[in-house]
């Protein structure tokens, strides 16, 4: 298997993302001096999303893992992806519970 890089994987989320009509916009960590922002993030289904796109081998770092939490504290959703087929999984649970709240 090829490894591939966390642009290529961020650029194959955010096609698939969009082909979905998902609200999702690639943060560029020169644009903030807060560290740790995920690298994408979305709306989906109402819901926040932060999604941290990593390589097979990626480790998310101190202030990310931070971030993350922040999010999940916050009542959003927030995950280390390292494939279109993570998302996937992130978005079914989404739907999971959006359907659990009975939302059309």
């Amino acid at each position: 298997m090829i490894a591939r890089g966390e642009g290529r994987i961020q650029a194959e989320v955010l096609r698939y993302l969009r082909s979905l009509g998902v609200w999702c916009w690639a943060f560029k960590a020169e644009v903030s001096s807060e560290r740790g922002v995920p690298d994408i993030i979305c709306c989906c289904r109402g819901r926040f999303v932060g999604l941290e796109v990593k390589s097979a081998r990626g480790r998310i770092s101190g202030p990310q893992r931070v971030q993350l939490e922040r999010i999940q504290r916050a009542r959003g959703r927030a995950a280390v992806v390292r494939s279109v087929e993570d998302v996937k999984r992130v978005l079914t649970e989404i739907d999971r519970e959006v359907e659990g709240e009975g939302d059309p």
